[in-house]
């Protein structure tokens, strides 16, 4: 049995390993796609705006303006289908669009915050990292390409049990020699050790990287398999009578605010048909993630009524679970230390590759 399991893992590791490794690479540095977004494109920090340091600081503009000033950037025919409010002092708005037919591209508008102005018109998918983003999450081959990543999700896994069955000492008192990389010994043996612990250290986080990432693939099965489990809970929907204009935006999230007030929106759903109600993605306080948004708060537009109330704390475990699969994934519930630790641990299956590669290869060789 370690037999064989040396076997797949070997040839299967050569013959995939070099997909999963780009898979994590791209995962490591999305871990941080916001701030390497802004620092790829100056145009998202203001940089390339004409700034008059004599005019005093205008205050900041409105959700509106922000709204208004997206549209008359886009192409007509294009609707506006959400907003990503400001990550943080500094940081634009985003709005996003689905584009006019036949193309309906996925746009995204950039827009100051504080004073309204587009910063970036961009096609999502084609910029340097929502690029990056298809290809980890499709390896740029759309709903084909995500269930194979879904299905890599499950080899991973497998190298991690496997790895860590070949690893296990089958004598007593040889943890200590299991631990250790030796550095005085071949390049060969110290690629050995390297391949070996390295692989049993990070094989906690990769196992959970693997996890989440087949939960998300998988969202249908995991829900049904959780279901079986304990029943969950669905969200609710709610319709609306139109009824003249709706209200303006910052006028609908005050009276969110006022309604719900320890909360912090992350993101508006902005209904597509009259009847569709107002949906805000928001963190409640204690929530241990920061940019999830894993709440949600539904509002009638034209009124600005609280129809219903999310609150991701309160919802049985089952729920719990699913709601935390994404902020897992990303480090978002680890905080700062999280992300730093997963871009590592992110590098590694492409080290695990390439050690196991040229130790093959070297064995290949000497036999030849």
């Amino acid at each position: 049995m370690r037999q064989t399991m040396f076997t797949l893992h070997k040839y299967s590791g050569l013959l995939l390993g070099m997909i999963i490794a780009l898979i994590g690479l791209s995962g490591s540095l999305l871990v941080f796609d916001h701030a390497l977004d802004e620092a790829l494109t100056p145009e998202l920090r203001g940089l390339g705006l004409d700034l008059d340091l004599d005019v005093a600081t205008e205050p900041s503009a409105t959700l509106q303006q922000v709204l208004s000033a997206s549209k008359a950037a886009v192409p007509a025919g294009s609707q506006a289908t959400r907003i990503y409010l400001a990550r943080q002092p500094g940081s634009p708005h985003t709005v996003r669009f689905n584009g006019p037919p036949p193309a309906q591209a996925r746009l995204e508008v950039n827009v100051a915050a504080d004073s309204a102005q587009v910063l970036t018109v961009r096609e999502w998918g084609y910029y340097p990292m929502s690029w990056l983003y298809r290809l980890h999450y499709t390896l740029l081959s759309g709903h084909r390409g995500e269930t194979v990543v879904g299905i890599l999700g499950f080899v991973l896994l497998f190298y991690c049990i496997s790895g860590l069955v070949l690893w296990w000492p089958r004598r007593r008192g040889h943890w200590r020699l299991a631990l250790r990389i030796n550095r005085q010994a071949s390049n060969a043996r110290f690629l050995w050790d390297l391949h070996r612990v390295v692989g049993v250290a990070s094989m906690p986080v990769l196992s959970l990287c693997a996890i989440t990432g087949i939960a998300m693939v998988f969202a249908k099965p995991t829900a049904a398999i959780i279901n079986s489990v304990a029943p969950l809970v669905t969200k609710p929907s709610y319709s609306v009578e139109p009824s003249g204009q709706p209200l303006p935006l910052d006028t609908l999230i005050a009276k969110a605010k006022i309604a719900v007030p320890h909360s912090e929106i992350k993101r508006i759903f902005l209904p597509q048909q009259p009847q569709h109600s107002l949906r805000l993605s928001a963190n409640f306080a204690g929530e241990p993630w920061s940019n999830h948004g894993a709440s949600n708060i539904w509002l009638n537009p034209y009124n600005g009524e609280v129809l219903g109330l999310w609150d991701a704390r309160q919802q049985p475990w089952g729920n719990t679970v699913l709601s935390w699969v994404f902020p897992l994934h990303n480090a978002d519930v680890l905080g700062l230390p999280g992300r730093w630790l997963w871009l590592i641990v992110g590098t590694i299956p492409a080290l695990l590759f390439f050690t196991g590669t040229y130790l093959w290869w070297r064995k290949w060789r000497r036999r030849r």
